[in-house]
């Protein structure tokens, strides 16, 4: 599945929670589905998009090296490991609860267009313009973009958790 195709589908699941759901959590120091769609759309728009815009508007290093082993190893299998991962930052680092789910689809369609607009300039890319990943290493503009639709899809385990709880 694309990143667009992911996005359009977090994006049509807005319309089955209700607020109430949207703010449930399974346990005290969980996620709500609603801090798990701000995450996302952090991550698109200041991380996984921001550093493929770095890269193809030729703004940091020119290098051969790459993906450190563990980065090779989320490359070869086209995403995460059904684990749970801990960011670095702690409780500090956990999203906020977003206002409304009006809100949230409002961002997320921005969202979209930031991935539209990197997919249209991927094609002709340096692949030697790299930024540092902080867990898998250096990659190029087209890793980016590729590691954000992993990072959509590695969350899809957790909302179908999450929906289960909340009985959607």
């Amino acid at each position: 599945m694309s990143i667009d195709e992911l996005i359009g589908l977090w994006l049509s699941e807005l319309d089955k929670y209700s607020e109430e759901q949207f703010a449930m959590r399974r346990k005290e120091k969980s996620w709500s589905i609603g801090q798990v769609y701000v995450h996302l759309i952090l991550g698109n728009d200041h991380f996984f998009m921001k550093n493929a815009e770095l890269c193809l508007n030729g703004e940091r290093e020119t290098m051969k090296g790459g993906k450190n082993k563990w980065g090779k190893i989320l490359f070869a299998i086209n995403g995460f490991p059904p684990m749970n991962f801990k960011r670095p930052g702690g409780s500090e680092a956990e999203p906020r609860q977003p206002e409304s789910i009006d809100y949230v689809r409002n961002k997320l369609t921005v969202s979209l267009e930031k991935v539209k607009g990197v997919g249209a300039r991927i094609d002709g890319y340096n692949p030697n313009i790299k930024v540092k990943h902080p867990a898998f290493g250096f990659l190029n503009a087209k890793e980016w973009y590729r590691i954000n639709a992993m990072h959509f899809k590695h969350h899809l385990r957790q909302k179908k958790k999450l929906d289960k709880f909340i009985g959607v």
